[in-house]
């Protein structure tokens, strides 16, 4: 198999496996990595700019481009997850591919929208453009929040790894967006995936762009969301590319720009923001005979997304038809308005601003050059390197929880009362809208008081004999929804010490506010990567060897956020002004101008922390086809990683925050909002060393029965590498933990190909034994300090078939098809409880083990396309099901979330000449399921658990997200 495929054009041959260059003056290159490495990378572009010069009309066929093979057949070649470009048949992995046609056919909200019609696949895409979860096989561990949503599996962006070195609220999926010249997907899970990619054990999910064409195209889309169907979504891209007369030299340029409110429309952009490409492609051919090809590439993304599931939308009812609460719809708006803060910035003087309607802002300038090169004879050389940096700001506004306005979460613990106690001098809560309007008042009696009347009775509020345990009562409010109520009850916990309680604690049900917080961060990485590979091919057998290499530089900051109180209305919410005025009239300012209190602590812990991480990985691959019937290929990775880590935590109050003379940051006693902080503390002052070595291998036999029917079995062993090492060591206590591994996978795949002319695919059987390497910590019996646990290795198995074919029924009609059936157990789930009256110290640590069905696996997924071409206009169908899934590992816990049941229809209509337009319907049905659902009530006691609550109070107030209504998208695209 010759690594590179060639064409004629003018008579001339031209190889077409791309290589990329670029440069980057945005990129502080404070270090260089010596590396050379993965052939996958250096290989990957399978789509080189061999496409004929003159071809400028739009894509209007499923061949592929290099081959003439149908877009997922067998023969075509594939470059993900192999040592070297490849046949697919050729491979022995399970692989699928989306070629342009696929592409175009309905439109993506996000690149991960893309990968819910690939088999042994499962997305979740709460969260809209980024910030979303990805996982294979019912490899749900690890997943199970969008900053970790793409533990298992690996985006790479012609070939390259987005991101070499994810850690928590840092993964690859935040910095790919998929654009004009986005023209093929290509998966390859498990397997092979493990030796051609570094932390991707689980899956490989390869975005390639176009080859460079002559011309110039541009994109309109709009969309239209929301049960009332605004206008919402406006996106226009671009591209220009130009090649010389004899096609060995071209340029091109792409780039998109886009702004949404959002389906919910909350006043504001949402999303705003793009991106631009630049691409240089030049080939050559050598006196010696050889023939080589280089590719640059430069990337610019600064792209800005709201995190939609920082809120659910409130229901009644645990069952499979909960009921809206009265003023919240489907689609619900508990996006922030105002709130713009100044914080303080702990470590230097003053302070930053922050915007709570800011979202999340993802940066990332990168420039990656890629090198091709076959010599006359049996050798072929590959490298590639790139340089980056990616950043993250985080200004994300979050709602907490539903309390009541006499709750102590709503101001007491909230604002940090309970640190200075204000609360016990006998006073009132007083609420005030952004224009300074009185909206609520809370009567605090303590000590012997009976100030006010309760405003639901027209009783006076009782009195409070304690001078340390306040009373609390409403005497005003004209706060939206100060009727709603939770819903609560008495409830009895299944675990020790089966204490009956009665839910909402520290409160009643009515008069509810919203509490809010915000995240205010910094992430930022300073990356290089370098691969270098060589190929021999010989008469019945091939060799591929290389070294890659990646160096980080990381930082992570996170200061303490403001904790807010908010209307709970569904597009009313904004942070209420709070203020608390003494019996004796002193008055109080508990929150800022923008309505955070508590600016330095709360919910989030003030972290500054870093990490330089290094990696060396050399391979070795070979593949033997002694005959037309067996083939063999095995591959080895050898993967050495260094890690050097700081971490400074600032969780200790200032000396003087139980003082209510104490002034605080700003000097001020009467500004209560920044008199509780935290300073640093020297004994979580951490440094951190440490080294990993781990070796993967893969290796597999298949038979071929004939040239269009194939089989094949493969074992892999892999670990999956050092991750969220900058998070790692915070503490004395997770000094004990080691680099890693942090998982592993040992896997067998059976699979069956077929390629029937008009009717191709595979058919694969699988089974992974995986687990979770756990260190936990825990809060000492000082109810301060730390300490770690007993190690932990979760066990897991997934067994499933997972298929997908493409036929071409007649030469009008197609169908393309993906199934997945898993079968996932956990087989060891280790749980530490606390069961002592505190909740802290391990004198009373108890340890659970579970076992029982694999959480948030649906055991079915379906998805089924359609396609029909007549004359000018195309239809699509899409049909998606996805089976229930049980919510989590407890066997104890019998929640489940419902089957989810999608059509979408399109109609493409070409016309027009050079003119595309397609709109798009997707939920044609405006079907709804829930996607995720929680209890309302937060910060249980002990031995309560949510099902106890599920169980129990099955007809209470519950949060859960609902899938997006019906919504209309209309692309038109022109090539000139």
């Amino acid at each position: 198999i010759k690594m590179n495929i060639r064409r004629e054009t003018g008579g001339k041959q031209e190889r077409g496996l791309n290589v990329s260059k670029y440069k980057s003056s945005l990129i502080r290159a404070s270090h260089v990595a010596l590396i050379v490495g993965l052939s996958c990378a250096a290989a990957t572009a399978a789509y080189a700019q061999d496409a004929a010069v003159k071809d400028k009309q739009p894509h209007k066929t499923s061949k592929d481009a290099q081959t003439g093979a149908d877009a997922g057949s067998p023969v075509e070649v594939i470059v993900t997850g192999v040592l070297a470009a490849t046949k697919a048949k050729d491979a022995n992995a399970s692989y699928s591919v989306l070629n342009q046609d696929d592409i175009d056919r309905f439109t993506p909200i996000s690149a991960d929208d893309m990968l819910r019609d690939l088999p042994g696949t499962v997305v979740e895409t709460n969260d809209g453009v980024a910030r979303n979860e990805v996982f294979t096989r019912g490899m749900t561990a690890g997943t199970g929040s969008n900053t970790s949503g793409y533990f298992w599996t690996t985006i790479l962006e012609d070939g390259l790894p987005v991101i070499p070195f994810k850690f928590g609220g840092f993964q690859d999926g935040y910095f790919y967006r998929a654009d004009i010249s986005t023209s093929r997907v290509e998966s390859v899970r498990g397997g092979s995936s493990a030796t051609a990619i570094t932390t991707s054990v689980g899956a490989t999910f390869n975005y390639l762009s176009g080859k460079i064409r002559p011309g110039a195209s541009i994109q309109t889309r709009f969309g239209f969301e929301g049960e009332d169907s605004h206008l919402s979504w406006k996106q226009v891209d671009g591209y220009y590319g130009w090649l010389n007369k004899s096609g060995d030299f071209g340029l091109s340029a792409s780039g998109f720009f886009r702004t949404s409110t959002g389906q919910v429309d909350p006043g504001y952009d949402l999303n705003h923001g793009g991106q631009f490409k630049l691409n240089v492609y030049k080939s050559y051919d050598t006196a010696s005979g050889g023939h080589g090809t280089l590719t640059g590439t430069y990337k610019h993304l600064d792209d800005t997304n709201a995190e939609l599931t920082a809120f659910s939308q409130p229901a009644y009812g645990y069952g499979g038809n909960p009921e809206n609460v009265a003023g919240f719809g489907r689609d619900v708006d508990l996006f922030l308005n105002g709130g713009d803060a100044q914080m303080p910035d702990y470590r230097d003087p003053g302070y930053h601003s922050l915007d709570a309607q800011g979202g999340f802002n993802y940066k990332q300038d990168a420039a990656w050059l890629k090198w091709d090169y076959s010599t006359a004879g049996r050798w072929s050389f590959s490298a590639a390197g790139k340089a980056q940096t990616s950043s993250i700001r985080g200004q994300g506004y979050k709602a907490n929880s539903v309390v009541s306005l006499s709750s102590n979460l709503a101001v007491r613990d909230n604002m940090g009362l309970n640190v200075n106690n204000l609360d016990r001098t006998p006073g009132y809560y007083e609420f005030y809208d952004a224009g300074g309007t009185l909206v609520a008042k809370v009567a605090n009696n303590v000590g012997g008081s009976q100030l006010g009347v309760d405003y639901h009775t027209g009783a006076a509020c009782p009195k409070v004999t304690s001078a340390t345990a306040a009373g609390r009562c409403v005497v005003y409010n004209t706060l939206p929804n100060n009727t709603l109520d939770m819903g609560g009850g008495e409830v009895t916990g299944s675990g020790a010490p089966y204490q009956t309680v009665t839910l909402p604690a520290g409160g009643t049900d009515q008069d509810l506010v919203l509490t809010t917080r915000i995240e205010d961060s910094w992430r930022q990485s300073r990356d290089m990567m370098f691969n270098f590979g060589a190929n021999y091919t010989g008469d019945t057998f091939r060799l591929n060897m290389g070294v890659y290499a990646a160096h980080s530089n990381q930082q992570y900051f996170q200061w303490g956020a403001g904790n807010g109180v908010s209307a709970y209305a569904n597009g009313a919410v904004e942070n209420l002004n709070v203020q608390y005025v003494t019996q004796s009239g002193t008055r109080y300012q508990l929150t800022n101008e923008g309505g955070w209190g508590g600016l330095g602590g709360g919910l989030f812990t003030t972290a500054f922390q870093y990490a330089v991480i290094s990696e060396l990985s050399p391979y070795i691959g070979a593949s033997w086809t002694p005959n037309d019937h067996w083939d063999f290929n095995a591959s080895i990775k050898e993967s050495m990683y260094r890690a050097k880590t700081y971490s400074e935590t600032y969780d200790r109050r200032n000396a003087a925050a139980a003082s209510l003379g104490n002034g605080g940051l700003d000097g001020n006693p009467l500004t209560v909002y920044d008199n509780v902080y935290f300073v640093d503390n020297p004994t979580k002052n951490i440094h951190a060393q440490r080294k990993l070595s781990v070796t993967d291998w893969t290796a597999s036999v298949g038979y071929n029965f004939t040239s269009a029917q194939k089989v094949y079995y493969r074992y892999t062993s892999a670990f999956q590498p050092a991750m969220g090492v900058i998070n790692r060591y915070s503490t004395t206590a997770t000094l004990t933990r080691p680099l890693g591994p942090t998982a592993s996978m040992k896997g067998h795949e059976i699979a069956y190909l077929f390629d029937f002319h008009n009717l191709n695919g595979q058919v694969t059987w699988f089974y992974s034994d995986w687990g979770l390497n756990d260190y936990p910590t825990a809060i000492d019996a000082d109810n301060v300090s730390t300490y770690l646990l007993p190690s932990n290795f979760n066990r897991y198995f997934t067994r499933g078939v997972e298929a997908w074919a493409k036929w071409k029924i007649t030469r009008n009609l197609m169908w393309n098809s993906s199934i997945t059936f898993n079968n996932g157990k956990n087989q060891q789930i280790y749980t530490w409880l606390n069961t002592g009256a505190n909740g802290v110290g391990a004198a009373d640590d108890v340890l659970r083990i579970d076992s029982g069905v694999m959480p948030r696996t649906p055991r079915w997924t379906l998805s089924n396309t359609v396609s029909y071409r007549y004359h000018d206009y195309t239809l699509n169908l899409r049909h998606r099901w996805m089976d229930r899934r049980k919510m989590y590992t407890d066997p104890k816990d019998t929640r489940y979330l419902p089957a989810q049941d999608n059509l979408d229809a399109s109609i493409q209509y070409e016309g027009f000449k050079n003119t595309r337009i397609t709109l798009d319907v997707r939920n044609v049905l405006d079907g709804t399921y829930v996607s995720a659902y929680d209890t309302v009530f937060t910060g249980l006691p002990t031995g309560i658990q949510k099902y106890d609550i599920y169980n129990q109070l099955p007809d209470s107030m519950i949060l859960l997200k609902r899938n997006a209504p019906r919504s209309f998208w209309l692309t038109i695209k022109h090539d000139f």
